[in-house]
């Protein structure tokens, strides 16, 4: 069974799907640690510079790691984020990006969360102005990695998370006990 990866742009319910979604699978959930990271360390979007973004990298990768991201034999697992995130952010605001997090394993399916809602101010984010923009960023960078992926469009929390346990039924995934 695949891992289940809640990818998309700022503001548009990843963090509480992947824990709504993981409570009703009764699966773990893998945070998104750049969130953790800068939270941790009192940061905030205009902290961001290209030595936190290679920090946050390589916690993100070897969260991926401890998780089971790249091993199609481990238990399903929720993943809010992953390089995919990585790769387009470093694009977005550095000059060069690593390689290293547009490789897609085959056993991943995305949710991809389209910037439908509203969106709500916080200071780790920095680009709700151009949503639609990067959005179209995660569309692109996915098809090129051949990825699985469903884009959910729903534009409150409430018929989203239906729409997410919709899309996730038909590639088999139910609520365990």
């Amino acid at each position: 069974m695949p891992h289940i990866v809640l990818t998309g742009t700022e503001s548009t319910f990843k963090s509480r799907l992947s824990k709504a979604l993981s409570e009703w699978l009764n699966l773990i959930t893998v945070s998104e640690y750049a969130r953790d990271y800068m939270r941790e360390n009192g940061l905030d979007a205009s902290a961001l510079n290209e030595a936190i973004f290679q920090t946050i990298a390589k916690g993100q990768i070897q969260q991926q790691r401890t998780g089971g991201y790249f091993d199609p034999h481990a238990d399903p697992v929720v993943f809010d984020t992953d390089g995919i995130t990585l790769a387009v952010w470093a694009e977005d605001k550095f000059p060069h990006t690593t390689e290293d997090f547009l490789t897609v394993p085959e056993h991943l399916h995305y949710l991809v969360c389209a910037p439908t809602n509203k969106a709500y101010e916080d200071p780790m984010r920095e680009d709700l102005h151009r949503r639609q923009e990067i959005h179209q960023r995660y569309i692109e960078v996915l098809n090129a990695a051949n990825a699985s992926y469903t884009v959910l469009t729903e534009v409150t929390f409430k018929n989203r998370l239906l729409e997410a346990k919709s899309a996730l039924n038909q590639w088999g995934f139910t609520p365990r006990d």
